[in-house]
């Protein structure tokens, strides 16, 4: 057995050295997806810290860093392992009784000769405005006196120039770029706080925060939310402990070992379930990519074989010798397509570890690669070798050898069944996903993926067999493709299904980065519509007299400065500061009001009614609540506080925040001139066209603490509905009337306008005013700002194409290595063509046109099968959302139709031209054809 299988391994690695160009085009169908496999377990790898390599990068050399919590209350810490900490106030601790923490009692509970310094672990900083060329850019601010030696220790690097002593300051590569200075240039501040300019004396960087652009100085008021603390020896746990009797929180890196608290709980089993099911389906889907992608090159190079196999037959080689032997080249593809991918993705990472930082923010620790997950792409490029190589082997075995010897290789005839017989395995695979999304079954789920695309393979042949007989009416080319498509089907379907397989999982992938956009975006909170302009004037001193129409006539001279026809639209907001009539309990203390749609009860969640004192009964009443349409409570809108609510009766306002037109638009103004609101919960108005609002009272302290108490009021008036998602997080939009009936009054020390322009804002006109408006106007009475609604996340948009960009390439890759494949096979034919008097150009053109039906095809019903994939991909995301009410914000089935357009459009256009460039028109003559 052994000498059988080194017999042909050694005749797979002869016929690939013979036919190098052909072996060449088969590694690279098998080893493109492994490359990108290979690349993004690298680029994980390397970018993804551990908690010691996290606790490193933030601390360096100093053992801890610590953030007053509760000052003086006596805390439990319930995780050690994370920045991120959770803590819990011991039963019978009044956690309201705080106090003054000062510094030196904290050093008093630590060892002798301990240190700490102001530090903030995130970017919450000083925001300071900073003069550019084009007008004022924002920077963070830290107040850190660079002298001491702690902040270098962390990991503060100087990459030119050296520490700032009075009056200057260190910047950061990200604020140099923004504001356009280096070392020994001013920078210059518009903050009372911070002097007029400062010299920047070095550029530093801070290995967590490479993006954010911050300046340093010991002038800027020091804002640090923790300090760093170093001390003589290593911080043991009963020091921490000490630390949270004071109401400190502890992270250091000699605590990471420490178990957690009972009151701490990592992660749900549900998320881990729903991502091990993500994972598992993004595997599937990669692996069949890899078998369909690199079947085509072993099926027709079966065909192209089929004498040699032949001659083996009669020679006395038996079917499983001939298998082995095809077996074996998609073993040693595999084994070469495995190499060369780890070689080029690893060396690809390497050379683009510095932008790979900069894209997440951070410093790695250095180049990882995922070991075992690499060992485990091994093992996958050869057992996706091998089944690639399946169908070809099987189909080897089964040689007629009369018939082959004769040169009368007989083909396949398309029928009925085998278009019937595909039908029936993707409804299977349809199927096999209900059931999997059901039963929450992985196994069922990954059949749906393997199964859709195993149907849309095996209906291919019959689907070519009726493409050629509707093609009568077409151009000699396109004709000719069609129908030697029809007739050679087997080789035709087997390069479809490479292109099936690409675009499947790259759709299904650009599905999920689309609807991943589109749920963030249903997250912001959409007060306007995209690029809507917004001015605001407010007073400096509220309690000071202002003239309004002075300080409005400036603001719209500042606006005439920089855009043609501008015309101001005045948005009326209504604060409930002053307490709608409720008066304050202290002398120090200010009240103030809001209001919030009570839904009538029979339009009430399920889940609030529903028994829930126990896990499993509050488990089963969100599954009541999944399929209760009522419960479309969002967890965003739970987290809402209302300061101010917008109102107007103007049809163009009321336009501008709804997005309604034509008599809905006239309902809604009339609504409002009625006295009534608009609301963007439906549920929210009763069958008589009303809502009915509950009063909330807010008791806010001298420090800003405060405390929000429902209150028994209230008011029923009449109501719309417009649809969710608008009004922002406020979801109420009033009239005068019912503004008054709130106890509600225009605001005081702000007024808003809409701005109309001629002119498209740039981002150049927007940083000119914002450093106008920064000054105060109305000969200092007043201040403005100007602001363009942008709700785009670039990052996500950016994932998006790139996602459909690789897949757009690798379906391209796959078009022309198979129509390559087909041509070489039909060289005989070619030569043919040429011998009865085909012009070259024809040639060329019906080899383009075999290469347009191919894409076509091939991405047609890849994209098909990509639904398939998103479908069940976007089920298992979905879950771990769904595990507590107010639900999260869902996937949804919105559609990338730039990624279709660039699959279904451009793939073919390019693989056409591709085709036509690269393909030889002539043909060397041959003595003999057949």
């Amino acid at each position: 057995m052994l000498g059988s299988h080194r017999l042909a391994f050694r005749i797979a690695r002869r016929e690939a050295w013979r036919y190098k160009g052909r072996s060449a085009l088969s590694i690279t169908l098998l080893g493109l997806p492994l490359l990108g496999v290979a690349i993004g377990a690298s680029a994980f790898d390397t970018i993804q810290l551990s908690e010691e390599e996290t606790a490193e990068q933030y601390l360096g050399s100093n053992d801890a860093y610590i953030e007053l919590a509760l000052p003086g209350v006596p805390i439990e810490q319930q995780n050690w392992n994370s920045r991120w900490i959770v803590y819990d106030v011991p039963v019978g601790t009044d956690g309201d009784a705080e106090r003054p923490v000062a510094d030196s009692e904290i050093l008093a509970a630590l060892p002798e000769g301990s240190t700490m310094v102001p530090y903030s672990l995130g970017t919450e900083g000083t925001a300071l405005p900073v003069r550019t060329s084009d007008g004022l850019a924002h920077v963070q601010g830290y107040g850190y006196d660079l002298g001491a030696g702690q902040y270098e220790d962390a990991g503060l690097e100087y990459l030119e120039g050296s520490a700032p002593g009075g009056g200057e300051a260190v910047i950061n590569e990200a604020a140099a770029d923004l504001l356009g200075i280096g070392v020994g240039d001013e920078l210059v501040v518009d903050d009372a706080s911070v002097p007029d300019a400062l010299k920047v004396t070095g550029i530093v960087e801070m290995p967590w925060n490479l993006n954010e652009p911050f300046v340093i100085a010991d002038s800027i008021p020091s804002t640090a939310t923790g300090w760093l603390l170093d001390t003589p020896e290593t911080l043991t746990e009963e020091q921490a402990r000490t630390l949270n009797e004071l109401g400190v929180t502890v992270w250091g890196g000699s605590l990471l070992h420490l178990p957690p608290g009972p009151g701490y709980m990592e992660t749900s089993n549900a998320v881990d379930e729903a991502q091990l099911m993500i994972y598992g389906l993004i595997v599937v889907a990669v692996v069949m990519e890899v078998v369909l992608l690199a079947g085509p090159a072993f099926a027709i190079s079966a065909r192209r074989r089929t004498r040699e196999f032949a001659l083996m037959s009669a020679n006395g080689a038996t079917p499983g010798q001939i298998r082995n032997t095809v077996l074996a080249g998609g073993l040693l593809f595999g084994l070469v397509a495995a190499a060369l991918s780890l070689a080029i993705g690893i060396g690809l990472v390497a050379a683009g570890l510095p932008w790979l930082e900069q894209l997440f923010g951070h410093r790695s620790a250095g180049l990882r690669v995922m070991p075992a997950l690499q060992a485990s792409l091994v093992a996958a490029a050869v057992v996706t070798g091998l089944l690639a190589a399946l169908t070809a082997a099987i189909s080897a075995s089964r040689v007629n050898v009369i018939a082959a010897l004769t040169g009368r290789t007989s083909r396949n005839r398309g029928t009925k069944r085998w278009m019937v017989l595909g039908v029936a395995v993707a409804g299977a695979g349809v199927a096999a996903g209900a059931g999997g999304v059901v039963l929450w079954s992985l196994p069922l789920m990954a059949a749906a993926i393997i199964l859709t695309q195993l149907g849309l393979v095996v209906s291919t042949p019959a689907l070519l067999a009726g493409a050629a007989k509707l093609s009568r009416r077409l151009p000699v080319s396109p004709r000719m493709a069609m129908r030697e498509a029809g007739r050679n089907r087997g080789s035709a379907a087997s390069a479809i299904a490479a292109v099936i397989g690409v675009v499947a999982a790259g759709m299904a992938f650009s599905m999920i980065a689309t609807a991943e956009e589109v749920r963030q975006a249903q997250d912001q909170e959409r007060i306007l519509p995209e690029g809507t302009m917004t001015l605001m004037v407010g007073k400096v001193a509220d309690d000071e007299p202002i003239d309004w129409e002075a300080a409005l006539a400036e603001a719209e001279g500042h606006l005439e400065s920089r855009f043609d026809g501008v015309e101001l639209t005045p948005v009326t907001e209504y604060s409930g500061w002053g307490g709608c009539g409720a008066v304050a309990e202290g002398p120090d203390q200010d009240v103030s009001c809001s209001w919030g749609a009570v839904r009538p009860e029979e339009n009430r969640c399920s889940y609030w009614d529903a028994d829930r004192s126990t896990e499993a009964a509050d488990e089963a009443a969100i599954e009541a609540a999944r399929d209760d349409p009522r419960c479309d409570e969002l967890l965003a809108e739970s987290w809402n506080y209302v300061e101010e609510i917008s109102g107007s009766t103007d049809p163009a306002v009321v336009a501008a925040f709804t997005d309604l037109e034509g008599a809905e638009l006239d309902r809604a103004v009339s609504v409002l001139e009625e006295g009534g609101v608009l609301v963007a919960d439906e549920w929210a108005v009763t069958d008589a066209g009303t809502v009915r609002l509950q009063q909330q009272i807010s008791i806010w302290n001298a420090d800003g603490s405060g405390s929000t108490e429902p209150q028994e009021a209230y008011l029923e008036l009449p109501a719309m509905a417009v649809e969710r998602g608008q009004l922002g997080l406020d979801q109420m939009f009033l009239g005068p009337g019912a503004a008054e009936a709130m106890g509600m009054a225009p605001s005081p020390s702000r007024q808003h306008f809409l701005v109309s322009t001629s002119t498209e804002p740039e981002s150049a006109d927007l940083e000119a005013l914002e450093a106008v408006f920064f000054q105060t106007i109305a000969d200092g009475e007043a201040y403005a700002s100007v602001e363009v609604a942008d709700y785009d996340d670039p990052f996500i948009a950016y994932v998006v194409m790139a996602v459909t960009g690789l897949c757009a390439l690798i379906a391209f890759g796959a078009t022309a290595v198979s129509t390559g494949l087909i041509v070489a096979e039909q060289r005989r034919d070619m030569t043919v063509l040429g011998a009865v008097g085909a012009a070259p150009g024809l040639r060329k053109r019906f080899a383009m046109w075999q290469s347009v039906v191919i894409a076509v095809f091939g991405t047609a019903l890849g994209t098909l099968a990509g639904f398939v994939g998103f479908a069940l991909i976007r089920e298992t995301m979905n879950r771990p959302l769904q595990t507590s009410y107010p639900f999260q914000t869902l996937y949804g089935w919105e559609l990338p139709w730039a990624s279709f357009a660039i699959i279904l459009l451009a793939v073919p256009l390019v693989a056409a031209l591709g085709a036509l460039v690269f393909t030889k028109a002539k043909l060397p003559s041959e003595r003999r054809v057949a």
